[in-house]
């Protein structure tokens, strides 16, 4: 089994499976639409965490016999799994919409192209320069994600009885 090559997008062009690659630093109108979908998913996508305290509440609505409200909760768990399947990672869809691919039309999106880009670099690259190139393409998401784990974290502290 051969090593995954590690990107340095700093370079701004890459090869993969014999076809050549641009790392850009602007985007058309049309993908930037699209980045902004992309970018409320990769920055809020849903953990296990995320997950589980869903999962939770609905199980707490079912007791309290509040029926409705559990199943528009389970609906959305149900449907963010199914999307998950349907799609690749948000971080590499946001590499897709930057990195175009030699004689590629930067003002077009186009999904089928982004599932042929993302499935062409995993046959040979190591995924986590993407992701890196992901975050910084994402400002704030860091300290976002820092925030909202912390705050959940503390919600599920038990509270100290003061006496």
């Amino acid at each position: 089994m051969e090593n995954l090559r590690v990107i340095d997008f700093a370079q701004k062009n890459f090869e993969c499976q014999g076809r050549k690659f641009y790392v850009k630093d602007t985007l058309s109108f049309t993908r930037y639409r699209e980045l902004q979908k992309i970018n409320l998913e990769f920055g809020y996508s849903a953990t296990f965490h995320d997950t589980f305290k869903h999962i939770r509440e609905a199980w707490d609505l079912l007791n309290s016999t509040k029926l409705g409200e559990a199943a528009v909760i389970l609906h959305n768990i149900m449907y963010g799994l199914v999307s998950l399947e349907d799609k690749d990672d948000p971080a590499l869809r946001l590499c897709a919409l930057f990195i175009d691919e030699e004689g590629e039309d930067p003002t077009v999106f186009d999904e089928g192209k982004m599932r042929e880009k993302i499935d062409c670099w995993g046959k040979e690259l190591a995924v986590t320069p993407f992701f890196q190139l992901a975050v910084s393409l994402t400002p704030g998401w860091i300290p976002a994600y820092k925030l909202v784990t912390q705050s959940s974290s503390k919600e599920e502290e038990p509270e100290e009885s003061g006496t």
